[in-house]
């Protein structure tokens, strides 16, 4: 089963091996002799490369869930024990990213030096596969929770703050009013009802027809200088991204003075799934900074 994620990870049965330890010849029976248990084929093998079949598709899904629940049992069991190693898998926004994760991350590691951690790119809802088979640990990512699908738990964290962005050049730098900004081209950087679509949101509460989108740009590192190299795109963006990214000379925040949302950032992970003890102490310390950062905006 780890030989079979292996291949779709890496994309050949060799370099599968390899990561393995193993020949190719031992893996390739290895794998012969799974299909012949399944009675089934799982690989199709060509000059090209290996690909799965529909029953290969359709048995890795499983695959890759019992190979991380066997990864998280001997992580756990190994924790509680006292050996802090292992591996937390989890996905990031980029508000996470630039905020509380770094210094989170600063206290874990050197709490628990000998833990992995393995950090990706990710929003709500793309991230739901990896959480479903196994592959992430958990995410730190907004939400909908009204939206959040029955085989998940959001719990959350603080709200992030979101700023409408485009080029100083923009004839509607300047607007105050989200109806100024209804004949604009926006780029989203998500799908419909995702965190990087809050524009359509604010523009229902006004009472405003749908906004007039041009593009998907998931790339939070793209986005601002998609945006910046135009004097006609508008997009929303959390107000941290804006403030460390490198096109900021040539980007302003439009002053708008109707309320914006406010998305909830949460941590994301399947009911099921319990987290390890280490992937706990992480999700503390980044509740820890989440605390301190709402104490200190209370602040007056």
């Amino acid at each position: 089963m780890q030989a079979l994620v292996f291949i779709e990870e890496l994309g050949s049965i060799r370099a599968a091996a390899s990561s393995m330890n193993l020949t190719q010849p031992a893996l390739t029976a290895a794998i012969q002799q799974l299909e012949s248990e399944l009675q089934a084929p799982l690989l199709v093998r060509s000059r090209q490369g290996v690909t799965f079949t529909h029953f290969g598709q359709a048995f890795l899904k499983h695959a890759k869930l019992m190979v991380a629940q066997s990864r998280r049992a001997q992580d756990e069991i190994s924790q509680l024990r006292g050996h802090w190693e292992g591996t937390v898998k989890m996905a990031v926004s980029p508000a996470i990213s630039l905020g509380l994760l770094p210094q989170a991350l600063q206290q874990f590691t050197s709490q628990y030096p000998n833990v992995k951690v393995h950090c990706r790119d990710g929003l709500y809802p793309g991230i739901t596969p990896a959480l479903r088979d196994g592959t992430l640990d958990f995410a730190l990512t907004p939400v909908h929770r009204v939206d959040l699908e029955n085989d998940l738990v959001a719990e959350p964290l603080y709200a992030s703050q979101v700023v409408i962005v485009c080029s100083v050049r923009n004839p509607c730098a300047q607007a105050t009013r989200l109806e100024q900004l209804q004949d604009c081209d926006w780029v989203l950087s998500s799908p419909s009802r995702g965190p990087g679509a809050v524009i359509e949101e604010a523009f229902r509460k006004v009472g405003l027809g749908a906004p007039r989108v041009k593009m998907l740009c998931e790339s939070f590192l793209a986005l601002p200088a998609v945006v910046a190299a135009s004097d006609q795109w508008v997009t929303t963006m959390p107000q941290i991204l804006y403030e460390n990214c490198a096109m900021q000379d040539r980007l302003c925040v439009v002053p708008i003075n109707d309320e914006l949302p406010r998305p909830l950032i949460c941590t994301v992970r399947r009911h099921d799934l319990p987290l390890t003890p280490a992937a706990l102490q992480l999700v503390g310390w980044v509740q820890h900074y989440a605390l301190k950062r709402m104490q200190k905006s209370a602040q007056p």
